[in-house]
């Protein structure tokens, strides 16, 4: 859009309107509708929900979303994704390498996606077979599934774009930075752009050797050069967002990386679309001329249509601004889902039910699995790490649930659906550590992440990697190096390792309380992710012998006590509380998260529709107690400041309706615990903790304790 078609556009006015003759070309108009962050959501019994005008909405489910599109679509309509539509967690797609997602995609009459961070999920090749339908591993069983036509998987009938993802080498685009697309007798330019923090995800971890550009340098050299060919108007599809205090079709208090970007970027762009965050908002930003133009994001798993309206100038092909509208839809329950859709979606529900009772191999006894304590299940994972990334040894955490390793088997027949949920979908990595590094990780199976988490881990260990630990010892010297054998030989302390792990450890390792693996060098990541691994050796071993136990040796002893950070406190057992919030995020960042003892588990205030501070939780201790102080144990994902209180206000009751401010202050942005401290002779039954600010005006607490006055 030109400066001085702006300037008009600002003041209401359409250029050149007052002089055209009663027979002059009409405008033409253009449709974009945004779908982005399905991850693979296609079937309706996922009982999605979203914040409706009347009320909470049932929505979702790929028929419905047909439904919903054909019920929309007008001539010149153009279906723009954000990214993140495929490489999602519903069983049913992610067993067969996310062809279901892209079978519906086709069939929606998909015309443009972005590549997201979960693109990469399986690096830069996997992204490029699902463009292309390149089979990897072993086609039938790792991918290249017959499709409910019963036709081979062919790949998307769209293309990826991202302008900003270039090669470090050549700084070209590894992907079309954009698409020109004719719009009757005018063109349209769709410019994409991926998530700046793909490479720090941990499943994209690295971002294939990519680089991630800015968002603004890179929308504006694209706009400039789809200006230089002629294209007036053009629309930017980013897999990034933001967030507002509002409904899903609403621009409340909107704050986020897109309204930063969007007031940022050339006035030649029409439309931003946004993604990544899973939230809805529209809105309307003001360019850096101070026209505004339509801000949007459609929500996650297609719970959400959003929906702009362009007139172009059909002489100069321009974007008349004053006529644009936009809107967001949910994705209700109320129409007739589409019947070929709903096919689809039933054949690979159908498929995924019969490939769970397909055997896989033949096991000689019970691979158990435990999470504070060496196990045959770990022990097999470990071996397989070792074995596909080819490092020194293999250190897995054993605590990470479905990211790494999740359970055990019986002995027998072992089924496909009883071997999926074993080993987790974590990417394999393999860093340079030095001896005195890993001595300090084994020492952190026993120390807490933060205050008033009660953890002890197990790291599953490679057969060539066995310690000695003396439950005797203080936390924090319990291993003797002497005792830590290699192949047989004792670990030298200053010598360079290369160990072989999840990559949520170099990633968020502080986070699950293993700080120490984030101290590295050189990280390499291996082909296939766990899952993959772990499925494939059991398909390729009929009969399997559990691997003994035995790697790692316990000395019993009592430690010594010790105090907290904070001196001296007895702490409530949080099984004598309960909690309550103003907003949860989902159920499974609910109130009751802060008082469960976990450092991986947290309650944090909602997001969709966004929650503005002040949120409180509300702690109910069940009879009145005499009490000393809250400790307060923040968001532990380092990289993530998102709910982290920085301005409180605690507050105390003896019966749950009136509250007096007993303590407020302010803490610091980190993952260390915090403590409020209280008047002497402060008593209450409930104890709430206020968040008066917070990152990204969210608050979040992994968890919550209170500390009994002495002698209570």
């Amino acid at each position: 859009m030109s400066r001085i078609s702006s300037v008009l556009a600002l003041l209401g006015l359409v250029v050149g309107t007052t002089a055209l003759p009663a027979d002059a070309a009409a405008p033409i108009p253009v449709q974009i509708l945004s779908l982005t962050d399905l991850h693979g959501y296609l079937s309706e019994t996922e009982n999605l929900t979203i914040a409706g005008p009347s009320g909470t909405q049932q929505v979702g489910g790929a028929g419905y979303l047909k439904a919903h599109l054909d019920r929309l679509r007008k001539p010149n309509s153009f279906l723009i994704g954000s990214g993140d539509q495929f490489s999602g967690w519903p069983d049913y797609t992610q067993a067969f390498a996310n062809e279901p997602t892209i079978e519906v995609l086709n069939a929606f009459g998909m015309d443009f996606d972005v590549a997201g961070n979960h693109e990469f999920d399986r690096e830069f090749p996997f992204l490029h077979r699902m463009t292309t339908g390149a089979c990897y591993g072993k086609p039938g069983f790792d991918s290249c599934f017959k499709d409910s036509k019963g036709q081979n998987f062919h790949g998307t009938d769209y293309a990826y774009h991202a302008a900003n993802i270039v090669d470090p080498r050549t700084k070209r685009p590894v992907l079309p930075p954009y698409w020109i697309a004719q719009a009757g007798s005018q063109r349209i330019g769709f410019i994409g752009l991926g998530f700046p923090g793909t490479p720090t995800e941990t499943l994209s971890i690295e971002g294939s050797g990519f680089e991630f550009q800015g968002l603004v340098d890179a929308a504006n050299r694209a706009a400039a050069e789809l200006k230089a060919q002629g294209v007036n108007a053009i629309v930017v599809s980013m897999h990034e967002g933001g967030q507002q205090g509002g409904l899903y079709d609403e621009c409340k208090n909107p704050t986020g990386p897109i309204f930063d970007a969007a007031r940022a970027m050339s006035p030649d762009i029409d439309v931003i679309l946004g993604g990544h965050w899973h939230t809805a908002f529209n809105c309307m930003i003001p360019d850096p001329n101070g026209v505004p133009r339509p801000v949007l994001e459609a929500s996650n798993h297609g719970r959400v249509l959003g929906e702009v309206n362009l007139e172009l100038d059909p002489g100069t092909g321009d974007v008349i601004r004053s006529k644009t509208t936009a809107t967001n839809h949910a994705v209700t329950k109320d129409v007739t889902p589409d019947p070929g859709i709903q096919n689809i979606v039933k054949y690979w529900m159908d498929k995924w039910t019969a490939r769970q009772q397909e055997p896989l191999t033949k096991l000689d006894r019970d691979l158990d699995f435990a999470r504070t304590a060496e196990s045959r299940t770990g022990n097999l994972v470990a071996d397989l790490y070792k074995a596909e990334a080819d490092g020194d040894f293999a250190l897995v955490p054993a605590d990470l649930g479905i990211d790494v390793i999740a359970a055990g088997l019986e002995a027998g027949t072992v089924t496909y659906g009883e071997a999926w949920p074993v080993a987790g979908i974590s990417p394999i990595t393999t860093l340079s550590m030095k001896g005195s590094t890993v001595e300090a990780v084994l020492e952190q199976q026993w120390i807490p992440p933060a205050y008033g988490c009660s953890r002890l881990s197990a790291l599953a260990t490679s057969a060539n990697f066995r310690y000695t630990y003396d439950l005797g010892r203080p936390v924090g010297d319990r291993v003797d190096p002497a005792k830590v054998l290699i192949n047989g030989k004792p670990m030298q302390l200053d010598e360079t390792y290369r160990v072989t792990t999840s990559a949520a450890m170099p990633l968020h390792g502080t986070q699950y309380g293993y700080p120490g693996f984030q101290q590295y060098a050189a990280l390499d990541r291996a082909p296939r992710m766990g899952q993959e691994v772990f499925l494939n050796y059991l398909r390729t071993h009929p009969l399997l012998t559990a691997p003994n136990l035995g790697r790692v040796t316990a000395i019993p002893g009592t430690p010594p006590p010790a105090d907290g950070p904070f001196g001296p406190l007895t702490l409530l057992p949080q099984n004598e509380m309960t909690a309550t919030a103003t907003s949860q995020g989902s159920s499974a960042y609910s109130a009751s998260a802060a008082i469960d003892g976990s450092c991986t588990t947290m309650w944090h205030s909602n997001w969709s529709p966004h929650a503005p501070l002040p949120q409180y939780i509300t702690l109910d201790l069940q009879t009145p107690r005499a009490i000393e102080a809250l400790v307060y144990t923040p968001r532990q994902d380092a990289d993530v400041p998102n709910g982290r209180i920085s301005s409180y206000d605690v507050q105390t009751s003896t019966d749950g309706t009136t509250f007096t401010s007993v303590a407020k202050g302010s803490w610091d942005g980190t993952v260390d615990a915090k403590i409020a401290r209280f008047p002497a002779g402060t008593t209450a039954r409930y104890v709430r903790l206020v968040g008066l600010a917070g990152g990204a005006d969210y608050a979040a607490a992994t968890e919550l304790n209170i500390a009994l006055a002495p002698a209570s």
